[in-house]
């Protein structure tokens, strides 16, 4: 089993993707920070084996898609866990991979990563597409009467790379306390198949786990595969963070 971290580093080595280390359509030149600032100190493992100069996975006699004869089990990663779906999803969200104009108050937020194949890890899922709808800084959800505010679909690239760029939503009160921040998401497969509905947390937020209001069976924020790291960008030439999220399906 490939842990998630691993996954990083062969996503943010990929040649030719919009990743960390490269610039940003629609952001400016000094949006992306170098991948170990991106995942801290620890965010890989030491050894390369096993890797291209390109950072994925070499067609060695080590995988078993490169026909040696003892070529191991095809690694295979966890399918990204799936979370409530909460009142406020809205079909019909336009295309954009800016959910949020400069107008929109908050920190600016870029996120990025890649849709891959559960089983193997690294197989892309071109045009599939990824709902996306969040609350705003101050926790309120707006709909498709406010145009879709804070809310999108993108479209997985040819490589299985996406993007989308809004702002850090808020924390919003449930009961005597209140829900980490967070981003909806759910991926879609070419002909509109909703595979997994789930939701994306931030690493530090003081109310994820134990401490979140909303409880498993219904929120399952403490989940590691789904906390995201941050570290801070410029953005469209403002301070901002940015972070990276592979996502898993199995197709």
């Amino acid at each position: 089993m490939i842990d998630r971290r691993t996954v990083l580093r062969w996503l943010a080595a990929t040649p030719g993707a919009t990743l960390i280390g490269g610039a940003v359509a629609g952001c400016g030149d000094d949006a992306m920070q170098p991948m170990d600032a991106a995942m801290g100190s620890d965010g890989g493992p030491g050894d390369d084996a096993g890797l291209t100069d390109a950072g994925v996975p070499g067609d060695d006699a080590s995988l078993p898609d490169a026909g040696g004869e003892d070529a191991g089990p095809m690694p295979t990663c966890e399918p990204t866990t799936p979370d409530a779906t909460g009142p406020f999803f809205e079909g019909g969200a336009p295309v954009r991979t800016v959910l949020a104009p400069p107008s929109e108050p908050g920190e600016r937020l870029l996120v990025e990563g890649r849709l891959l194949r559960a089983r193997d890890c690294r197989t892309a899922l071109p045009s599939y597409s990824i709902d996306i709808w969040q609350c705003d800084e101050n926790g309120v959800y707006h709909g498709a009467g406010a145009d879709y505010r804070l809310r999108g679909r993108v479209v997985v690239a040819s490589d299985g790379s996406f993007q989308f760029e809004t702002i850090r939503p808020g924390n919003y009160a449930l009961g005597d306390s209140f829900r980490p921040a967070h981003i909806h998401f759910r991926v879609y497969t070419p002909d509109m198949r909703a595979l997994v509905t789930s939701q994306l947390y931030f690493e530090g937020d003081p109310f994820l786990g134990d401490n979140d209001p909303c409880q498993p069976p219904t929120c399952f924020s403490n989940d590691p595969d789904r906390i995201m790291r941050l570290t801070p960008a410029m953005i469209d030439g403002r301070m901002g963070s940015m972070g990276m999220f592979p996502i898993f399906v199995d197709v």
